[in-house]
């Protein structure tokens, strides 16, 4: 009878045992279905099973600056977009490199040379630039600014940054405009900004209108791409930042700043949710003030 009783409590022991495993594990981005998870905001928060890009792939590399810093670790969107666009503008415009800067770390969280890039929705991207003679240039371990003419200047210094020298470049508008655009037409993201100077962004529009492209990706181009106005002005790399994914968001993911741009797609998501019934994220972000530059 025993013996009865003690077969008849194995098909609950299974259960019961997962359960009690998992008792103390299940929160916030910690129970999913094994996909990145970011968590909190871009200059708060977290990457749970952030997705690491490769040091190099078609159409893109690390260059070796960033690669040794380790921060190129994104949501599995980010990067997954990164890798399309570079490989696109390079089937559309042989012959260029993107250089990847940073994303976020492994984990994401604090970083010393941001005060974004904390959870996985950010990355800089270095411009696509030409030499004197019109052709297109590997990415260094540096980021070239481009001023007047937008030929290029010298690196802003950053301490603790040693950059490599590089040989004198132009802002490559084609290659810069079709990175643009292919970001702007994946349709597996949804970006918030594109961090850049006005001088680059007044070039790219204008090489745009030029192509006459559609005047929807016109008005998309000039929603996002923005010089910020409490940072630094963008002349040495894009920054790109995208919005939550709907499932993130259920996870704790939060957006700032002004509403998806993307109007009738994003009265359908799913609510974002309410500030007392979100996810409690104090053990895995703490709330502080940073001084960090935004690059």
């Amino acid at each position: 009878m025993h013996s009865d009783f003690r077969r008849g409590l194995l098909p609950l022991a299974v259960p019961l045992l997962i359960v009690t495993v998992l008792g103390g594990c299940v929160g916030p981005g910690l129970l999913s279905d094994g996909s990145s998870v970011a968590m909190g905001s871009f200059n708060n928060g977290a990457l749970r099973r952030g997705r690491k890009l490769p040091e190099e792939g078609p159409g893109f590399v690390v260059p070796t600056l960033w690669r040794e810093r380790g921060a190129n670790y994104g949501t599995d969107e980010i990067v997954a977009a990164i890798m399309r666009a570079a490989k696109r503008v390079a089937k559309e415009v042989p012959g260029g490199t993107l250089g990847v800067a940073d994303i976020a770390m492994k984990g994401g969280g604090e970083s010393k040379l941001h005060r974004s890039h904390e959870n996985g929705h950010d990355a800089d991207l270095i411009y696509y630039a030409l030499d004197d003679e019109g052709q297109p240039v590997l990415p260094v371990s540096a980021m070239p600014r481009y001023g007047a003419g937008l030929r290029s200047l010298k690196v802003r210094p950053t301490p603790g940054v040693t950059f490599e020298e590089f040989t004198p470049r132009k802002f490559d508008v084609r290659r810069n405009w079709a990175l643009v655009r292919a970001l702007l037409e994946d349709p597996a993201i949804e970006i918030q900004f594109l961090f850049i100077h006005n001088r680059l962004r007044h070039a790219l529009l204008q090489h745009a209108k030029d192509r006459h492209e559609s005047e929807e990706l016109l008005e998309r181009a000039e929603a996002v791409l923005r010089q910020p106005g409490d940072t630094l002005p963008h002349d040495d790399h894009l920054h790109l930042r995208i919005y939550c994914s709907p499932t993130d968001r259920a996870l704790g993911c939060r957006d700032g700043g002004p509403l998806r741009w993307w109007r009738k797609r994003y009265k359908y998501m799913p609510p974002r949710p309410k500030h007392e019934n979100a996810p409690l994220l104090s053990s895995l972000v703490s709330s502080r003030a940073s001084t960090r530059s935004f690059r």
